[in-house]
């Protein structure tokens, strides 16, 4: 590929369309690959990740590598990661002529639960040598793989100071839920407990190749693990509990929990906590605010028999 051609990419879909035939580079569904083409909404993400030169980026999708080069430009250091083999290639070739970007075939998910620790560890060792304490995440998200790596990079110990996240517009309202809508889930909850999180601005389906048949958004996630420190004694067990209740949604906040079967812990014992919470027992575990379900998981915790 020619040095005139890496200045070319990304520009428009037919373009692209080019590079893909020549190459033998098909866009995946199942990977979610959608690539924005539209250099004005491709320029404003490095001003609202606010990099500056000595930022390090994590980028998780890399596509064709047009963002990556955007944040190079703006940073010291970028991880950039792609697991589809044919564009990991194409943008490898896009990213030689960079040599602050260090680009991964790779899957940033472990399994749906957990980050890869190959990755984790690889960016864990290079702050520590270099001496930096935090990352942003900058990323046109597959969004086959939104949900699950926002909710693992929250609640991983990378230590992370901000993302911005280019997502699928219904991703971004079940981030933004309240309590008792139909949007308000599990991600609601671990986005409150752990940060704060801004819609900078909407992107139709016309500024991506190929067009996706929903709308998009960019989101500022800045992240805050302290907000809830020491008030959750046992985080898996409080896992435990909204993923009782979100995942059961048309049950009784009762019956969800009794369906945890947590040992020493009888339907009477839940009832009492509720009562003492003045909670009706009747009510649905999803009208419940982040202080509530830390509340319950608590109280719950302390019935449990060492």
């Amino acid at each position: 590929m020619t040095h005139e051609e890496i200045s070319f990419i990304p520009h428009t879909p037919a373009v692209l369309k080019q590079i893909f035939i020549r190459r033998g580079i098909t866009p995946n569904k199942r990977f979610g690959q959608n690539f924005l083409t539209d250099q004005n909404a491709m320029l404003c993400i490095p001003d609202i990740a606010d990099l500056t030169e000595d930022d390090i980026v994590l980028e998780i999708g890399t596509g064709t590598g047009g963002l990556t080069r955007l944040l190079a430009a703006r940073s010291r250091q970028v991880f950039t990661i792609e697991v589809d083999r044919k564009l990991f290639e194409l943008s490898s070739d896009i990213l030689r002529l960079y040599n602050n970007t260090i680009p991964l075939n790779a899957d940033i998910l472990k399994t749906k639960h957990a980050l890869n620790p190959y990755i984790t560890s690889l960016i864990y060792n290079w702050l520590r040598e270099h001496g930096h304490a935090a990352i942003k995440v900058v990323s046109n998200l597959p969004y086959n793989i939104s949900t699950p790596v926002v909710i693992n990079l929250l609640e991983n110990d990378l230590p992370i100071s901000e993302m911005v996240l280019m997502l699928q517009q219904e991703i971004t309202e079940r981030m933004t839920a309240l309590p008792g809508t139909r949007e308000y889930g599990m991600l609601s909850v671990i986005i409150r407990l752990f940060s704060e999180v801004e819609v900078v601005k909407s992107l139709p389906p016309e500024v991506f190749w190929p067009k996706p048949s929903v709308h998009s958004a960019i989101v500022k996630v800045r992240v805050q693990k302290e907000k809830y420190a020491g008030r959750i004694t046992d985080y898996p067990f409080f896992r435990q509990i909204i993923n009782a209740i979100f995942t059961s949604r048309r049950k009784t906040l009762i019956n969800s929990l009794e369906r945890l079967n947590v040992p020493g812990i009888s339907r009477e014992h839940l009832k009492q906590i509720l009562k003492d919470m003045q909670l009706d027992e009747r009510i649905r575990g999803e009208t419940l605010d982040v202080d509530q379900l830390i509340h319950l998981a608590e109280a719950i915790g302390k019935q449990k028999p060492f």
